[in-house]
């Protein structure tokens, strides 16, 4: 009698351990993985915590429906057959997969889905394990960014200074052409519609030159004005725009080149929005250790829903705008340590640089 009973505790002894056992396992499982657990026929019976997490979705929103809730149309419809194929023949599926967050989000996964089979070896559920991958996709893919814009960059380079030189003989030959047809003012008019195109087509080969540009930074004080008198001096301003100059200078350490660029790119943008006609004001502010470089114009203003995009690269809302201008601004600046904003109604672009980034 007492060696049953020693066997019976022994035996529950042991199956207390096992469910000790599997319930770390289960916790362990819970806290780094992604689990999801559904019928045959695919529709959700039970997630974990880290799936609710992830999917933003709550266990009552999902469990009875179909993974396809989560789909992100990444995938082409024969990625889903493949899988769904291998994983009802009874076989393991491996991979990687995109999906869609209740908040519109995008989340990937590695994932693996292994059919559970009942005593009759048919298919009675599919349990899925997955581990998040958001991060790691998301390197890979601005690493293959970083190498595609560096290539697209050399060769960018390339053409923009290709384009340069029979750029200024068509230049050198339309000043021959006005001076032969100085009387002549149709000719005239012909002449300077060239000049324009010339114009834009220089400030788009310099726009790719900048954003690709990377030599090193040459620092040297220079007052703001005479930055902005060679800035003004490199653009052709139409008749009808009227400029507000600053009534105070400042000494600044800067790339005198570089924040000419600045100022140029921005004056340029502003006479577009007024449609070469209205008025442009530039103002300069000292504040402390700080320069502030203001430039306000008098145009429509720039809609809400493109503000925070403006200064991304290839970003533009120009036909014939390389996109690149206000990327290069912000670049710039912030080689020099600064900031750069921008706000509406009337729209000015605010610039902070230190006088000394040093």
């Amino acid at each position: 009698m007492s060696n049953s009973l020693e066997k019976t505790d022994f035996s529950k002894f042991d199956l207390d351990i096992k469910l000790k056992n599997l319930k770390n396992i289960h916790h362990a499982l819970d806290q780094s993985s992604i689990v999801s657990i559904t019928d045959a026929e695919g529709n959700i019976t039970y997630i974990n915590n880290k799936f609710c997490q992830i999917s933003k979705y709550s266990p009552h929103e999902i469990v009875g429906k179909n993974h396809r809730i989560l789909k992100s149309d990444f995938h082409p419809e024969n990625f889903y057959e493949n899988m769904w194929k291998t994983i009802s023949s009874g076989c393991i599926w491996h991979g990687e997969i995109k999906n869609k967050a209740k908040d519109g989000t995008y989340y990937w996964k590695k994932t693996t889905i292994v059919p559970i089979f009942d005593s009759n070896e048919n298919i009675q559920q599919y349990i899925s394990i997955s581990t998040d991958i958001t991060d790691q996709k998301q390197w890979t893919e601005t690493q293959v960014m970083r190498e595609r814009f560096e290539l697209i960059g050399e060769l960018s380079s390339r053409i923009a200074h290709d384009i340069r030189n029979p750029l200024s003989v068509i230049r050198a030959a339309v000043e021959n052409l006005k001076i032969l047809y100085s009387i002549d003012d149709a000719k005239l008019k012909n002449m300077d519609k060239i000049d324009r195109s010339i114009d834009r087509i220089t400030h788009q080969i310099e726009d790719v030159l900048d954003f690709v540009r990377s030599d090193t930074m040459m620092f040297e004080k220079y007052t703001l004005s005479e930055i902005l008198a060679d800035a003004l001096d490199s653009i052709h301003i139409p008749n009808k725009v009227r400029f507000e100059l600053p009534k105070k200078d400042i000494e600044v350490m800067c790339d005198k080149k570089r924040i000419s660029v600045v100022m140029v790119n921005i004056i340029l943008n502003g006479i577009q929005a007024i449609n070469e006609n209205g008025n442009i004001k530039i103002r300069f502010k000292d504040a402390d250790e700080f320069a502030i470089i203001e430039i306000e114009d008098s145009g429509s203003g720039i809609p809400d829903h493109i503000i925070d995009k403006i200064f991304e690269p290839m970003f533009t809302t120009k036909q014939q705008g390389t996109g690149l201008g206000l990327s290069s601004v912000k670049t710039i600046i912030n080689a020099h340590a600064g900031k750069i904003s921008v706000k509406c109604n009337p729209t000015v672009f605010s610039i902070i640089i230190p006088k000394n980034p040093a």
